[in-house]
């Protein structure tokens, strides 16, 4: 179980009157506010305890206390930092202003704190919220076989802590689980999904319909062992969703970049893919009817090139004689001669 760490400038178990007028009540379970005050407690007898230890001192599910920290988190009011095998809460001054106004202009990311759940939690949740027991028997048919416990702990998490809706969190272990994905990546993808706002199967289903995209490219430019970087997403969201490009016509871009460069140099098809759009190019059809036109125009270029420059000698016209012209012009020159 991992240990939390507090510090803060508290000496006595003081509490701020701003965090009772303001966010005490604003908090979305009662419980939080309880391991905010248990918390203060702890830092200022500098006291170090764990998520088991707090749930067990305020009669609460440890989910809640995790739950707790990483909403306090988003208010400002503490701060969180890994520290070896758990973590450090460090309580921050009490803003002035409510704290839905925090939340409203800040707007911060959601606090990663690695889920964390004994198995009784797990069964009183499951016991309480019907909804995440289906959620877990779903997942072992999609897997096809029993799940992990740690597994299981990254579930609760997704819909207890993160706040992912059911649908979403099949979406996502339906994509994991057909690809072998370990469980760090489940979670590192759920927490990617919650900070992006990814709340419905529609916007799932969007978001890994680019991500497979991404890979597609990727493997145009031969390099689909590997991830796509910011930049590069970047280009294709340009190519795919701005220039409204099919991927048959990335391909073939990516095809003549390697032609041309021999790497994935995404600027360079970029520089491509802009003059087929600047010309309004939509197939690859007419990308090669282009290439014709502009081949066949070339070769008539250059077979006029080869033709002689009209000049003083092949400008000259000549007289045309019959043989028996030919035979009066040879007697003369031979009665002169």
């Amino acid at each position: 179980m991992s240990s939390i760490n507090f510090s803060g400038a508290v000496s006595t178990t003081a509490i701020d009157n701003n965090f009772i007028d303001s966010y005490m009540a604003s908090a979305p379970n009662p419980a939080f506010s309880l391991v905010y005050i248990y918390g203060l407690r702890c830092a200022s007898g500098g006291l170090t305890v764990s998520n088991g230890d707090i749930a067990k001192k305020l009669n609460m599910l440890e989910s809640d206390v995790v739950n707790a920290w990483s909403y306090w988190a988003k208010t400002g009011l503490i701060a969180l930092e890994k520290n070896g095998g758990g973590f450090s809460v460090k309580f921050m001054t009490p803003p002035v202003h409510s704290v839905n106004n925090k939340i409203a202009e800040d707007s911060p990311k959601i606090v990663a704190v690695s889920p964390s759940y004994a198995p009784k939690d797990i069964a009183d949740i499951v016991k309480h919220t019907p909804e995440v027991g289906e959620i877990l028997n779903t997942a072992e048919a999609v897997k096809g076989k029993p799940i992990s416990p740690k597994e299981t702990e990254a579930i609760v998490w997704m819909h207890q802590n993160l706040e992912l809706p059911r649908e979403v969190i099949f979406i996502l272990l339906t994509f994991c689980f057909d690809r072998g994905k370990p469980v760090r990546y489940m979670e590192k993808t759920a927490l990617d999904w919650a900070e992006k706002g990814i709340s419905t199967a529609e916007d799932a289903s969007n978001y890994l319909s680019f991500s497979t995209n991404y890979a597609k490219v990727l493997k145009f430019f031969g390099a689909g062992s590997r991830s796509a970087t910011k930049r590069e997403k970047s280009f294709v969201d340009k190519w795919l969703t701005e220039w409204e490009f099919s991927l048959e016509m990335v391909e073939l871009a990516a095809s003549r970049t390697l032609e041309n460069t021999g790497k994935a140099a995404f600027a360079y098809c970029d520089k491509i893919l802009e003059k087929w759009h600047a010309l309004s190019f939509t197939t690859v059809e007419e990308v090669e009817r282009n290439d014709e036109d502009y081949k066949s125009t070339k070769t008539k270029n250059e077979k006029q090139k080869l033709q002689p420059p009209k000049g003083v000698f092949n400008n000259y016209s000549q007289n045309i004689y019959t043989e028996e012209e030919i035979s009066d012009i040879l007697k003369r020159k031979g009665s002169i001669l």
